[in-house]
């Protein structure tokens, strides 16, 4: 629970806020006043509540911007993964297409022995 300080201010908009909702200005027990007084309870449970309320939703907000960031960063390292992937692709195709090339071009010239008669 929070601590039950209040600020000067807070307390003069209290005060006077119960001076006007009871009647005539002057504080009779009576049912207005019971009514100020409940009314002005109920406002600062909401206030002290919703200061409890908000540090819990920033909570959550930096657990789901944590939880952003991990997945961006998963993806990134997916994404890098995946490039890496393609370009070792590519250097094995690459690789193949040369030896194929060496190949062709040692039948070529086997070939263009062959026919020169050596």
């Amino acid at each position: 629970m929070s601590s039950l300080y209040l600020h000067p201010l807070t307390i003069l908009y209290f005060s006077l806020g119960l001076v006007t909702l009871s009647g005539f200005g002057i504080l009779f027990l009576n049912e207005e006043t019971i009514l100020a007084i409940c009314f002005f309870i109920f406002l600062y449970l909401i206030i002290v509540n919703s200061d409890m309320a908000s540090q819990a939703l920033n909570e959550q907000k930096e657990i789901i911007r944590g939880e952003l960031l991990d997945s961006l960063i998963q993806g990134q390292k997916n994404a890098v993964i995946a490039k890496l992937y393609t370009l070792h692709s590519k250097y094995e195709l690459s690789l193949g297409l040369e030896n194929v090339f060496k190949d062709c071009t040692a039948k070529i010239h086997k070939t263009a022995l062959v026919g020169l008669g050596v």
